[in-house]
């Protein structure tokens, strides 16, 4: 059994209404792009308030989980308006990687202003995720097609975040060991960005 491809079907299914709500009202997967990008702008800003104007504010952090579960909705259904209303506007592809790009460094980033994180490793995996996917874009310059494989992507990248943002947020304490989790995920960016850079390289062969 595919598990990823079964869950994908019925997500699918779960939203095509609102894809066909969306789709009679003119709104375009662009659209839904750029929406989200405005909400991550939104997010991240407050959380990158919060340190400063409420120190111990942790909370506030659960906004990031949430974020990203609505995040993935909208691009479900960008995809599903697609797939099944090829009669509205084409996406735009560039838009898609600003947007996506823009969304991971407004979200994920404000992480590193909270008192015990370590910056550090917050910062390098953003920078290795989206080394990541430059690499994956890199194979289109030559012909080939944008690659989105490898351990650590956009989807598992969210996730990781995900679970620092509802950690802090429930017990601050966390931040001591939350390195834990973000030292393991860089290592699998590096091999992310790693596999894409060679199959790069074999495209161009």
């Amino acid at each position: 059994m595919d598990l990823p491809r079964l869950i994908r079907q019925r997500l699918d299914a779960q939203l095509a209404p609102l894809a066909e709500r969306a789709a009679a009202a003119g709104i375009t997967g662009d659209r839904l792009q750029w929406g989200m990008l405005g909400l991550a702008a939104g997010v991240g800003g407050l959380l990158l308030a919060t340190p400063v104007l409420l120190p111990g504010g942790y909370g506030v952090l659960l906004l990031l989980p949430m974020a990203l579960a609505v995040r993935a909705a909208a691009l479900a259904v960008a995809d599903l308006l697609a797939r099944d209303h090829p009669d509205l506007p084409p996406r735009d592809p560039a838009a898609r990687e600003v947007t996506d790009a823009g969304a991971e460094v407004l979200l994920y980033l404000p992480l590193a202003a909270y008192p015990g994180v370590a910056a550090a490793p917050v910062v390098l995996l953003v920078v290795l995720g989206l080394l990541a996917e430059i690499a994956g874009l890199a194979p289109l310059l030559r012909g080939g097609e944008r690659r989105r494989d490898g351990p650590m992507g956009m989807h598992d990248r969210a996730i990781v975040f995900a679970i620092a943002g509802l950690i802090l947020a429930l017990d601050p304490r966390g931040a001591a060991w939350l390195t834990w989790l973000l030292l393991p995920a860089t290592a699998l960016a590096v091999v992310t960005l790693v596999a894409r850079m060679r199959r790069a390289d074999a495209t161009g062969d």
